[in-house]
């Protein structure tokens, strides 16, 4: 049952070692109670803030995202390694469904239930609540790897970063001059409109990534969120909200090149569109992603 009372975060920790996109965009917040591969033993609390705030002033859809994909995350990794933190949680493939609005103030929660571990992958579902309400479910399937050979390949990607050569937007798009606060608050994006869709660019920043030194999953998803509203919005002409995201990580980025995508709409009516992209950087292939927008007049 989501808790209701007041939460004493002095009980609860925060990732070790640290993680530079969770600590921008939170920090989040995780305690173990009990047996780690139980139903309900890892709790996960995000405080939310006003940078955390999309056009309508409540929680922006790519936090809600970043914070299910820590959660499954905690709830999957810790089930792996039985909730010592000596494995290495790396979201394969994660898909959730937006039931309601969450408010800025009020902290996000999430709980999961660990479904089956093998000696590569870990599977979980659970939800993400406020105040009693849920706000989304949430499941997924994750690679664990041991944390001292994700460790060692740290300092690899380190040396990359300090010799990476400035990065330059492509001719032809135009800044996110009115993107949302959690947007802006992550990293400054363009945005050019197609016939059938839009196409995003984001210069990446070190703060983009994970504990490992790449690319934060949840920080991809956010600019992936960010990009199939945007383009929803500007295929429709009217006001987009995200019902539905997934989306499947197939290889590993560095904050050294820009991420690109290109968002279609193969098919949209009054009140939802359907949408389908492909986060690539330098040719290759990152995150394939799908999402169902809800639609309203402006």
């Amino acid at each position: 049952m989501p808790d209701t009372l007041p939460i004493d975060l002095g009980r609860y920790s925060v990732f070790t070692p640290p993680d530079p996109f969770e600590d921008h965009v939170g920090p989040f917040y995780f305690r173990i109670a009990g047996y780690a591969r139980q139903a309900g033993s890892v709790h996960c609390v995000l405080p939310t803030h006003p940078r955390h705030g999309n056009y309508a002033g409540g929680v922006h859809g790519g936090a809600t995202l970043a914070f299910a994909d820590y959660a499954l995350c905690l709830v999957a990794g810790r089930a792996a390694d039985g909730g010592t933190n000596t494995s290495f949680a790396m979201t394969v493939s994660i898909a959730v469904e937006f039931l309601d609005a969450g408010r800025i103030g009020p902290p996000l929660e999430a709980r999961g239930e660990p479904l089956q571990v093998t000696g590569r992958l870990a599977f979980a579902r659970g939800s993400v609540t406020q105040e009693g309400r849920t706000i989304a479910l949430w499941s997924g399937v994750c690679r664990h790897v041991a944390r001292a050979k994700t460790m060692a390949r740290k300092d690899a990607a380190a040396s990359a970063l300090v010799q990476a050569a400035p990065q330059i937007v492509p001719a032809g798009f135009e800044p996110l001059a009115n993107a949302s606060v959690y947007s802006r608050h992550i990293g400054p994006s363009y945005a050019r409109k197609e016939t059938d869709g839009a196409s995003l660019v984001q210069p990446t920043l070190p703060h983009m990534c994970n504990s490992g030194g790449v690319l934060h999953g949840g920080y991809m998803m956010s600019f992936a969120d960010s990009a199939v509203t945007r383009a929803a919005g500007l295929v429709t002409g009217m006001a987009p909200s995200t019902v539905a995201f997934a989306a499947e990580f197939l290889a590993a980025g560095v904050a050294t090149t820009p991420l690109t995508t290109r968002v279609e709409v193969p098919r949209h009516g009054k009140s939802l569109a359907f949408l389908r992209g492909l986060l690539e950087q330098d040719g290759r292939k990152l995150l394939s992603y799908s999402a169902t927008i809800k639609l309203r007049q402006r």
